[in-house]
């Protein structure tokens, strides 16, 4: 896709950074892929840059010295940077797939709609933070948590969030908007008397009542963290930090940790940040002393999207609800999820320290990490996005029309492609899912909406090009990066993937396995 524009001598004409790749360009010997996945990331890179595009190579390029005002236009595609443009910065984007987002670039025009609009970022839920201590939510620790919970009782709609400390650090929000995108489709959110667009609750919901109020408890956060770890404290084989990328400020935090706690030799210790912040580490002198003691900072690049650990098997340690999240799926590792002085100390262990002062009134009768949530066969129900009227429909809306037929596969939840499902084998690998381990080759694939990555299009692109692709998707809800997927198998392979948003009433009627026809933009179910 991006050879053929640079081929055609398609150039930005706005400003244009480069997202993370599949290859550390400074450190490439860190790689551990095939040698030919190593040589396609090359040859998309090169194709990029020759279309004028920057190469910052960050998930993070705003606090990489790229930062959009308050109420600039944008066009961003990368789920972490969508949410934190909108929330901390108050630009304006949309959730942009892949493709879309170089279209933007390539012409400088976005569509006028969704988020680019005023009107369409007043709040809509409001969360109460309801007897969560003040210290608490002092801690690092817990914002990739609310944002967990938060994310996956949103779906895609706009949270408000009343009860934050007006002294929120910019990467705290950035941890906690990263995690709602992550267990959600969220693309902003607002914190009164923290965000720029939410001085009063009344602001943040341009004078309308909110459409629900819901109360976030100590014991819904202590819920979260046993989602958040799929594996119970013990041994460990990696820490991984960075995700979104890694800050000068918490670099600041995490040097006095590592020298006072270095890893263990066997332990692999590794920080994912940017080229800006690793230059400022040369220059303060600090990147020899992380090395010194063990830790790899890897730069362009983040473990959950390249081969980079050495680990095979094992628990991945983490204080990012991003990496969390996609681990599992991603890389194969199961992971135990804790603060940043926990994962250093449980590295210079070999074993999961716990800060039990730290946690101590989130604490349950038993063990506290994973908790025995979240494991195999006690499969914890995130799913419970509020359920407002649909409008009626007349008819079905096909957001890519084609014809195809299959049995459904019904999703009990919202599905992130990437993390979420494999394009070579058509197999769900999201453990936290309800379906895991079902396979969507030839189904019809019904679910209420997309979620997590913006990356879902490339997904799917793939899984159209290996043959492992449903037959067909139909949702409750408009999902544009799903059907921007499917509108590119078209262009690239000529197979064209319907992709249907239908009526609640017909929705319900969906049952699992039922033989669904989508033909003549009618949906039939027999």
């Amino acid at each position: 896709f991006a050879e053929r524009l640079a081929v055609g001598g398609a150039r930005v004409a706005v400003p244009t950074t480069l997202n993370v790749g599949a290859v550390d360009l400074l450190h490439p010997e860190v790689f551990r892929g095939p040698a030919q996945a190593g040589q396609w990331a090359t040859r998309m890179r090169r194709a990029y840059e020759a279309m004028g595009c920057r190469p910052t190579f960050t998930c993070a390029p705003y606090q990489a010295m790229h930062r959009p005002p308050f109420g600039a236009q944008i066009a961003w595609a990368e789920s972490n940077a969508i949410v934190f443009a909108n929330s901390v910065l108050g630009a304006r984007t949309n959730r942009y797939g892949d493709f879309i987002d170089i279209c933007c670039a390539l012409t400088g025009r976005a569509p006028d709609v969704g988020l680019h609009r005023a009107e369409n970022r007043r709040g809509q839920l409001l969360f109460r933070l309801a007897g969560v201590p003040a210290r608490l939510l002092g801690e690092d620790v817990v914002y990739p948590v609310l944002g967990y919970w938060l994310g996956a009782r949103t779906g895609t709609k706009i949270p408000v969030i009343e009860g934050l400390p007006p002294e929120t650090t910019e990467d705290q929000l950035k941890a906690l908007g990263a995690a709602a995108a992550s267990s959600g489709g969220v693309a902003l959110f607002h914190a009164i008397g923290v965000t720029p667009e939410a001085p009063t609750r009344d602001a943040a919901f341009q004078g309308q009542p909110p459409e629900a109020v819901i109360d976030v408890s100590l014991d819904d956060l202590r819920a979260t963290l046993g989602i958040l770890s799929t594996a119970p404290d013990g041994p460990i084989q990696v820490v991984a930090l960075g995700s979104p990328h890694f800050s000068l400020d918490e670099f600041a935090r995490l040097l006095p940790l590592v020298e006072t706690h270095p890893p263990r030799p066997e332990v692999e210790f590794i920080v994912c940040t940017h080229r800006l912040a690793l230059a400022a580490l040369q220059q303060r002198g600090w990147l020899a002393r992380l090395r010194a003691r063990g830790v790899q900072v890897i730069v362009d690049t983040c473990v959950v999207v390249t081969p980079i650990v050495r680990a095979r098997g094992g628990v991945l340690m983490t204080n990012s609800g991003k990496f969390a999240h996609y681990s599992p799926g991603n890389i194969g590792l199961q992971v135990v999820y804790g603060s940043l002085e926990e994962c250093v100390r449980s590295a210079a262990a070999g074993a999961v320290w716990r800060d039990e002062a730290l946690w101590l009134w989130v604490e349950e009768q038993g063990s506290r990490g994973a908790g025995g949530q979240g494991r195999k066969g006690r499969r914890p129900r995130t799913f419970l996005f509020p359920r407002s009227p649909a409008p009626p429909r007349l008819t079905n809306q096909f957001l890519i029309a084609g014809e195809a037929t299959g049995p459904a596969l019904v999703l009990d939840e919202p599905l992130s492609l990437w993390g979420g499902l494999d394009p070579t084998t058509g197999d769900i690998i999201d453990q936290r899912h309800p379906q895991w381990g079902r396979n969507v080759t030839g189904r019809v694939l019904v679910m209420p909406v997309g979620k997590g990555s913006s990356s879902a299009s490339s997904i799917l692109l793939e899984a159209v090009r290996l043959g492992t692709a449903p037959a067909a998707i139909v949702l409750a809800e408009s999902d544009a990066i799903l059907a921007l997927g499917a509108a590119v198998a078209r262009e690239m392979y000529g197979l064209a993937l319907p992709v249907v948003v239908v009526g609640r009433s017909v929705y319900d009627q969906i049952q699992d396995g039922r033989q669904l026809e989508l033909s003549d933009l009618e949906v039939t179910v027999s």
